[in-house]
């Protein structure tokens, strides 16, 4: 969960790293390490904040 916690944070792209890590916790799927999301609320709030800002209008 610090990965990708640190990944949030830092502005990575993190659909992008994430096959990496799940092949590094021997995950099948990504789909399968994206539970961690739910298991941390901290997650849960950046991927939000993140698909916020992705319906936001381009100023």
């Amino acid at each position: 969960m610090t990965t990708m916690a640190n990944w949030y944070a830092t502005g990575a792209d993190v659909a992008h790293l994430l096959p990496a890590l799940s092949t590094y916790l021997g995950h099948i799927t990504p789909a399968t390490t994206y539970w961690y999301l739910h298991a941390c609320p901290q997650l849960m709030t950046e991927a939000a904040k993140r698909l916020e800002a992705s319906w936001e209008e381009p100023s």
